[in-house]
C-alpha cells in the first residue's frame, strides 16, 4: 500500500506547475471532505462555530489572505528552516505539516484533521516539491492550491446556511 501511495505522489512530481497546481487542489479537497465527512458522521457534536462577520469579510480572510499568510508562516518557513539543516524531503514535509496542523487543531478536531493534517500535507508536499524548482513557483502553486481548496470549502459552507 505504501508503495503505491509514493508512486501516486512521484507521478505528480512530473507534471507542470499548473497540471501540478489544479490536480493536487482537487485531489486534497476531495481527499479533506472526505475525511471531514466521516469525522461529522461519527462525530456529530464537532459542529463548528464561525465569528459573526460579514460574508464579504470572512471571505477576504479565508479565500485570499489565510493561503498567502500561510503558505509563508506554515510552509514556507518550515521547510527553509529544515532545508537549512538538510533534511530529508519526507522530514521537510512533516515539520511544515505538523505546524500546520497544530495550530488548525486549536480550532478543533474536525479541522485539525480535515483541514489541518489532509491540508496540511497536501500544502507541504507541493511547497516542498516546487521548492526544489523555484521559490516563487513553491510559493504561488502552494497558495493558488491552498485558496481554491478554502474557496471550495467557503462556497459548500455558504450554500449549507453555516455562514
Amino acid at each position: 500500500m505504501m508503495k503505491r501511495l509514493i508512486r501516486h505522489f512521484q507521478r505528480y512530481r512530473k507534471r507542470s506547475p499548473w497540471a501540478f497546481c489544479w490536480r493536487i487542489t482537487i485531489e486534497g479537497l476531495l481527499v479533506s471532505l472526505l475525511c471531514a465527512f466521516i469525522l461529522a458522521l461519527l462525530f456529530p457534536e464537532l459542529d463548528r462555530e464561525f465569528p459573526d462577520w460579514n460574508v464579504g469579510t470572512m471571505f477576504l480572510l479565508i479565500v485570499v489572505i489565510a493561503p498567502v499568510a500561510e503558505t509563508l508562516l506554515f510552509q514556507a518557513l518550515p521547510i527553509f528552516v529544515a532545508r537549512k539543516f538538510n533534511a530529508s524531503f519526507s522530514w521537510q514535509i512533516i515539520s511544515s505539516m505538523a505546524i500546520f496542523a497544530g495550530l488548525h487543531f486549536l480550532d478543533g478536531i474536525l479541522a485539525g484533521i480535515a483541514s489541518g493534517m489532509v491540508g496540511g500535507f497536501y500544502f507541504a508536499f507541493t511547497f516542498a516539491h516546487w521548492r526544489q524548482k523555484s521559490r516563487w513557483t513553491a510559493f504561488w502553486v502552494t497558495a493558488v492550491s491552498h485558496a481554491l481548496n478554502n474557496a471550495t470549502a467557503f462556497a459548500l459552507l455558504a450554500l449549507g446556511g453555516q455562514l
